[in-house]
């Protein structure tokens, strides 16, 4: 199975996993990446990647379609299904359309015929790593903001749910059961406690919670 990285292996590189049976042309390949600056992970199959890999980020999943045991359209497929939202290039020389289409709707971010041009596969890259660090960067902002929620009791954790949905005294009296001196205090201590100003900073605040600010 697909290793997290360790806590001690923090590393600021760009990291690029080639998983292709094409041994001769998987070497050639991660070889010239590295010359492009690249940290190069290479594994001979889809099943070789799950069992051994480390995964560090940002990344970029470089991997034929067309390989023995699980294709490279299974494997992104299986990481979607475990939640690894890691972006993915496809390459391939024997791909059919539907397999093509098959990997774009599952969230590919390109797919390349063999042979392709190495500029061409290295801003595919860049726009990879750069989609990754996005990513990251989201799900940080949501960690620290589910972490800064878990302040709230219950039942403040209740009201906020209303608030963020801009849920007016008379429909937060009806959602929750109660007075509206209770959803004034109710409101008040979300706003304390969290430490806003505004129910604007309230609604900023929660599309960085749900991962849907612009």
């Amino acid at each position: 199975m697909l290793k997290r990285k360790p806590p001690d292996a923090a590393r600021q590189g760009k990291h690029v996993y080639t998983i292709d049976d094409d041994q001769p042309f998987r070497l050639a390949m991660s070889r010239a990446l590295e010359i492009y600056g690249y940290d190069v992970h290479q594994f001979d199959s889809a099943n070789d990647f799950l069992a051994h890999a480390v995964l560090f980020r940002p990344a970029v999943l470089l991997m034929d379609m067309q390989m023995p045991g699980l294709s490279g359209v299974q494997l992104q497929a299986q990481l979607k299904t475990n939640g690894w939202q890691v972006p993915v290039i496809f390459i391939s020389g024997e791909s059919s359309v539907a397999q093509g289409i098959s990997a774009m709707k599952q969230g590919a971010l390109d797919f390349l015929c063999k042979p392709f041009d190495l500029d061409q596969l290295t801003a595919q890259i860049e726009t990879a790593l750069a989609l990754d660090k996005q990513h990251l960067q989201r799900l940080e902002q949501q960690q620290q903001c589910q972490e800064k929620l878990d302040r709230l009791k219950p039942r403040e954790q209740e009201a906020y749910a209303c608030l963020s949905k801009g849920f007016s005294y008379a429909e937060m009296m009806k959602a929750l059961s109660i007075s509206l001196p209770t959803a004034k205090q109710y409101r008040a201590a979300v706003m304390r406690k969290l430490e806003f100003a505004s129910l604007a900073e309230l609604m900023a605040f929660h599309h960085r919670l749900t991962g849907t600010q612009d």
